[in-house]
Protein backbone atom coordinates (compact mmCIF):
# COMPACT_ATOMS: atom_id res chain seq x y z
CA UNK A 1 0.00 0.00 0.00
CA UNK A 2 2.52 2.16 0.68
CA UNK A 3 4.09 1.87 -2.30
CA UNK A 4 1.68 2.81 -4.18
CA UNK A 5 0.91 5.77 -2.59
CA UNK A 6 4.61 6.81 -3.13
CA UNK A 7 4.12 5.93 -6.29
CA UNK A 8 0.74 8.23 -6.70
CA UNK A 9 2.73 11.08 -5.40
CA UNK A 10 5.13 10.68 -7.86
CA UNK A 11 2.82 10.50 -10.73
CA UNK A 12 1.22 13.98 -9.30
CA UNK A 13 4.68 15.40 -8.76
CA UNK A 14 5.63 14.83 -12.32
CA UNK A 15 2.03 15.86 -13.55
CA UNK A 16 2.71 18.92 -11.85
CA UNK A 17 6.01 19.80 -13.45
CA UNK A 18 4.75 18.72 -17.10
CA UNK A 19 1.92 21.17 -16.89
CA UNK A 20 4.03 23.94 -15.56
CA UNK A 21 6.55 23.18 -18.40
CA UNK A 22 3.47 23.13 -21.05
CA UNK A 23 2.56 26.25 -19.73
CA UNK A 24 5.36 28.36 -19.55
CA UNK A 25 5.89 27.13 -23.59
CA UNK A 26 2.40 28.42 -24.20
CA UNK A 27 3.58 31.76 -22.96
CA UNK A 28 6.70 31.92 -25.06
CA UNK A 29 4.38 31.05 -28.25
CA UNK A 30 1.71 33.89 -26.91
CA UNK A 31 4.92 36.49 -26.88
CA UNK A 32 6.66 35.74 -29.65
CA UNK A 33 6.27 38.56 -32.20
CA UNK A 34 6.92 38.67 -36.46
CA UNK A 35 7.01 42.03 -38.04
CA UNK A 36 3.98 43.91 -36.34
CA UNK A 37 2.36 40.47 -35.74
CA UNK A 38 1.60 38.86 -32.84
CA UNK A 39 0.82 35.35 -32.08
CA UNK A 40 -2.96 34.71 -30.46
CA UNK A 41 -3.19 33.92 -26.73
CA UNK A 42 -5.44 31.49 -27.79
CA UNK A 43 -3.48 29.77 -30.17
CA UNK A 44 -1.00 26.61 -29.53
CA UNK A 45 1.11 24.51 -31.92
CA UNK A 46 -0.45 21.37 -32.83
CA UNK A 47 1.59 18.79 -33.16
CA UNK A 48 0.61 18.15 -37.11
CA UNK A 49 1.32 21.93 -37.43
CA UNK A 50 2.80 22.55 -40.79
CA UNK A 51 6.75 23.15 -41.68
CA UNK A 52 6.89 25.57 -44.31
CA UNK A 53 9.43 24.81 -47.16
CA UNK A 54 9.34 27.16 -50.24
CA UNK A 55 10.27 26.84 -53.45
CA UNK A 56 10.42 28.68 -56.12
CA UNK A 57 7.76 27.05 -58.21
CA UNK A 58 4.69 27.66 -54.94
CA UNK A 59 5.24 31.57 -55.16
CA UNK A 60 5.18 31.80 -58.68
CA UNK A 61 3.11 34.86 -59.39
CA UNK A 62 -0.51 34.04 -60.86
CA UNK A 63 -3.34 35.85 -62.92
CA UNK A 64 -4.05 38.71 -60.91
CA UNK A 65 -7.25 40.78 -61.12
CA UNK A 66 -6.73 43.95 -62.53
CA UNK A 67 -7.71 46.91 -59.98
CA UNK A 68 -9.28 50.36 -60.98
CA UNK A 69 -7.21 53.13 -61.82
CA UNK A 70 -6.87 55.13 -58.71
CA UNK A 71 -7.73 58.26 -59.76
CA UNK A 72 -11.08 56.92 -59.85
CA UNK A 73 -11.22 56.45 -56.22
CA UNK A 74 -13.62 59.35 -55.20
CA UNK A 75 -15.75 58.78 -58.10
CA UNK A 76 -16.39 55.06 -57.22
CA UNK A 77 -17.92 56.29 -53.46
CA UNK A 78 -21.14 54.50 -54.18
CA UNK A 79 -19.31 51.05 -54.27
CA UNK A 80 -17.87 51.60 -50.61
CA UNK A 81 -19.70 49.15 -48.45
CA UNK A 82 -20.69 52.04 -45.92
CA UNK A 83 -21.06 55.84 -46.02
CA UNK A 84 -18.49 58.46 -45.21
CA UNK A 85 -20.61 58.83 -41.98
CA UNK A 86 -20.82 55.94 -40.76
CA UNK A 87 -16.95 55.62 -41.33
CA UNK A 88 -16.52 58.18 -39.20
CA UNK A 89 -18.63 56.95 -36.63
CA UNK A 90 -16.53 53.31 -36.39
CA UNK A 91 -13.44 55.11 -36.10
CA UNK A 92 -13.12 58.62 -36.34
CA UNK A 93 -9.15 58.61 -36.51
CA UNK A 94 -8.84 56.49 -38.85
CA UNK A 95 -11.53 58.08 -40.90
CA UNK A 96 -8.81 61.16 -41.25
CA UNK A 97 -6.23 58.92 -42.31
CA UNK A 98 -9.03 57.90 -45.18
CA UNK A 99 -10.06 61.28 -45.91
CA UNK A 100 -6.46 62.26 -46.46
CA UNK A 101 -5.37 59.11 -48.50
CA UNK A 102 -8.37 60.08 -50.87
CA UNK A 103 -7.43 63.61 -51.01
CA UNK A 104 -3.43 62.56 -51.93
CA UNK A 105 -3.59 59.35 -52.99
CA UNK A 106 -0.76 56.94 -52.89
CA UNK A 107 -0.24 53.06 -51.56
CA UNK A 108 1.25 53.79 -48.50
CA UNK A 109 -1.57 55.91 -47.26
CA UNK A 110 -4.24 53.77 -48.25
CA UNK A 111 -2.76 51.22 -46.32
CA UNK A 112 -2.39 53.18 -43.16
CA UNK A 113 -6.09 53.79 -43.13
CA UNK A 114 -7.04 50.11 -43.41
CA UNK A 115 -4.03 49.66 -40.88
CA UNK A 116 -6.04 51.71 -38.38
CA UNK A 117 -9.32 50.25 -39.04
CA UNK A 118 -7.85 46.54 -38.90
CA UNK A 119 -8.45 44.11 -36.08
CA UNK A 120 -7.09 41.06 -37.73
CA UNK A 121 -4.24 40.60 -35.25
CA UNK A 122 -5.67 40.07 -32.12
CA UNK A 123 -6.89 36.54 -30.76
CA UNK A 124 -10.11 38.47 -30.27
CA UNK A 125 -10.34 38.61 -34.05
CA UNK A 126 -10.52 34.67 -34.45
CA UNK A 127 -13.85 32.75 -34.12
CA UNK A 128 -15.61 35.31 -31.90
CA UNK A 129 -16.14 38.10 -34.45
CA UNK A 130 -17.68 35.62 -37.04
CA UNK A 131 -19.24 33.15 -34.62
CA UNK A 132 -22.12 35.49 -34.24
CA UNK A 133 -23.95 33.01 -31.94
CA UNK A 134 -22.31 32.23 -28.46
CA UNK A 135 -22.27 35.79 -26.63
CA UNK A 136 -21.55 34.26 -22.99
CA UNK A 137 -17.84 32.86 -24.71
CA UNK A 138 -17.06 36.04 -26.85
CA UNK A 139 -17.06 38.23 -23.11
CA UNK A 140 -15.47 35.14 -21.82
CA UNK A 141 -12.75 35.49 -24.03
CA UNK A 142 -12.66 38.78 -23.97
CA UNK A 143 -12.33 39.07 -20.30
CA UNK A 144 -15.43 41.72 -20.05
CA UNK A 145 -18.56 41.00 -18.63
CA UNK A 146 -20.13 44.54 -17.55
CA UNK A 147 -21.26 45.42 -21.60
CA UNK A 148 -24.13 42.26 -21.26
CA UNK A 149 -24.89 40.72 -24.77
CA UNK A 150 -26.16 43.29 -26.29
CA UNK A 151 -22.74 45.38 -25.68
CA UNK A 152 -20.72 42.56 -27.45
CA UNK A 153 -23.65 41.95 -30.16
CA UNK A 154 -22.68 46.04 -31.03
CA UNK A 155 -18.76 45.38 -30.53
CA UNK A 156 -19.03 41.81 -33.08
CA UNK A 157 -21.06 44.44 -35.62
CA UNK A 158 -18.37 47.03 -35.57
CA UNK A 159 -15.41 44.93 -36.02
CA UNK A 160 -17.27 43.20 -38.73
CA UNK A 161 -17.53 46.51 -40.39
CA UNK A 162 -13.92 47.55 -39.79
CA UNK A 163 -12.73 44.64 -41.09
CA UNK A 164 -14.61 45.59 -44.46
CA UNK A 165 -13.57 48.72 -44.85
CA UNK A 166 -10.14 47.84 -43.76
CA UNK A 167 -10.05 45.69 -46.96
CA UNK A 168 -11.26 47.99 -49.20
CA UNK A 169 -8.47 50.64 -47.82
CA UNK A 170 -5.97 47.84 -48.95
CA UNK A 171 -7.60 47.18 -52.28
CA UNK A 172 -7.17 50.71 -53.04
CA UNK A 173 -3.89 50.88 -52.08
CA UNK A 174 -2.63 47.71 -54.40
CA UNK A 175 -4.83 49.70 -57.07
CA UNK A 176 -2.00 52.11 -56.97
CA UNK A 177 1.01 50.08 -55.82
CA UNK A 178 0.52 45.82 -56.58
CA UNK A 179 3.96 45.31 -54.94
CA UNK A 180 3.13 46.93 -51.63
CA UNK A 181 3.96 44.53 -48.95
CA UNK A 182 1.78 45.54 -46.43
CA UNK A 183 -1.14 45.41 -47.71
CA UNK A 184 -0.65 42.60 -49.27
CA UNK A 185 0.37 41.21 -45.97
CA UNK A 186 -2.70 42.56 -44.45
CA UNK A 187 -5.13 41.73 -46.94
CA UNK A 188 -4.02 38.20 -46.96
CA UNK A 189 -4.20 38.08 -43.18
CA UNK A 190 -7.78 40.02 -43.07
CA UNK A 191 -9.10 37.51 -45.39
CA UNK A 192 -7.86 34.13 -44.07
CA UNK A 193 -8.95 35.77 -41.02
CA UNK A 194 -12.39 35.71 -42.51
CA UNK A 195 -12.11 32.18 -44.03
CA UNK A 196 -12.10 33.14 -47.46
CA UNK A 197 -9.21 30.65 -48.39
CA UNK A 198 -9.78 31.29 -52.40
CA UNK A 199 -9.51 34.70 -51.32
CA UNK A 200 -6.79 35.21 -49.60
CA UNK A 201 -4.30 32.88 -51.77
CA UNK A 202 -3.05 35.05 -54.64
CA UNK A 203 -2.17 38.01 -51.56
CA UNK A 204 -0.33 35.23 -49.36
CA UNK A 205 1.27 34.08 -52.48
CA UNK A 206 2.37 38.11 -53.81
CA UNK A 207 3.25 38.15 -49.97
CA UNK A 208 5.94 35.33 -50.47
CA UNK A 209 7.40 36.90 -53.70
CA UNK A 210 8.24 40.22 -51.48
CA UNK A 211 9.30 39.41 -48.41
CA UNK A 212 9.63 35.26 -47.82
CA UNK A 213 10.86 35.28 -44.30
CA UNK A 214 8.39 37.44 -42.33
CA UNK A 215 5.53 35.74 -44.74
CA UNK A 216 6.61 32.51 -43.99
CA UNK A 217 6.50 33.62 -39.94
CA UNK A 218 3.19 34.94 -40.70
CA UNK A 219 1.57 31.45 -41.95
CA UNK A 220 2.78 29.50 -39.48
CA UNK A 221 1.85 32.03 -36.92
CA UNK A 222 -1.85 32.08 -38.11
CA UNK A 223 -1.62 28.34 -38.75
CA UNK A 224 -0.63 27.54 -34.69
CA UNK A 225 -4.07 27.05 -33.27
CA UNK A 226 -7.21 25.52 -33.15
CA UNK A 227 -9.86 27.97 -34.13
CA UNK A 228 -11.33 28.47 -37.39
CA UNK A 229 -8.77 31.34 -38.55
CA UNK A 230 -5.84 28.54 -38.04
CA UNK A 231 -7.42 25.50 -40.26
CA UNK A 232 -8.10 28.31 -42.82
CA UNK A 233 -4.54 29.22 -42.87
CA UNK A 234 -3.79 25.32 -42.46
CA UNK A 235 -5.69 25.21 -46.23
CA UNK A 236 -3.80 28.11 -47.73
CA UNK A 237 -0.83 26.83 -46.76
CA UNK A 238 -1.52 23.34 -48.74
CA UNK A 239 -3.02 25.14 -51.23
CA UNK A 240 -0.06 27.21 -51.75
CA UNK A 241 2.23 23.90 -51.89
CA UNK A 242 3.69 24.54 -48.78
CA UNK A 243 3.61 21.41 -46.77
CA UNK A 244 0.54 20.12 -44.51
CA UNK A 245 -2.79 18.08 -45.36
CA UNK A 246 -6.12 19.33 -47.20
CA UNK A 247 -8.68 20.52 -44.20
CA UNK A 248 -11.77 19.32 -43.32
CA UNK A 249 -14.64 22.12 -42.79
CA UNK A 250 -17.60 21.63 -40.16
CA UNK A 251 -20.43 22.72 -40.40
CA UNK A 252 -19.66 25.72 -37.37
CA UNK A 253 -16.87 26.85 -39.85
CA UNK A 254 -18.82 26.97 -42.78
CA UNK A 255 -21.49 29.09 -40.76
CA UNK A 256 -18.37 31.13 -39.78
CA UNK A 257 -17.44 31.54 -43.42
CA UNK A 258 -21.10 32.33 -44.49
CA UNK A 259 -21.31 35.41 -41.99
CA UNK A 260 -18.14 36.60 -42.99
CA UNK A 261 -18.93 36.06 -46.85
CA UNK A 262 -22.16 37.60 -46.12
CA UNK A 263 -20.24 41.00 -44.37
CA UNK A 264 -17.51 41.18 -47.58
CA UNK A 265 -20.24 41.06 -49.85
CA UNK A 266 -21.73 44.17 -48.92
CA UNK A 267 -18.94 45.71 -50.11
CA UNK A 268 -19.82 46.34 -54.39
CA UNK A 269 -15.83 47.08 -54.76
CA UNK A 270 -14.33 43.77 -53.37
CA UNK A 271 -16.44 42.07 -54.69
CA UNK A 272 -15.88 43.20 -58.13
CA UNK A 273 -11.80 43.28 -56.91
CA UNK A 274 -10.94 40.31 -54.93
CA UNK A 275 -11.43 37.47 -57.13
CA UNK A 276 -12.53 33.97 -55.31
CA UNK A 277 -14.58 36.35 -52.64
CA UNK A 278 -17.32 33.80 -51.13
CA UNK A 279 -15.73 30.37 -52.23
Amino acid sequence: MVFFIILGILAIGFGILWFSWFEEKQKENSQTSYSGYKFSENQTPEDDSPSISISRESIEEKPRVEYNKISEVQSKGSERAFSEEKMKEINSQAYELYQQAVSQPSAEAFFKAGEAYDRSYSSFWGDNVFGGVDYRSFLANLGVSSIGEAGAKQMLETAQESLVISCECYVRALSTNPDHYWSNLHLATALAASLQVEAALSYWRKSLQLNQPDTSQALLGDSMGFDHRSVAVKEIIYRLGLGGFPQSFSSAYQQQKAIASKKLGSSPYLVKNIHGLGN
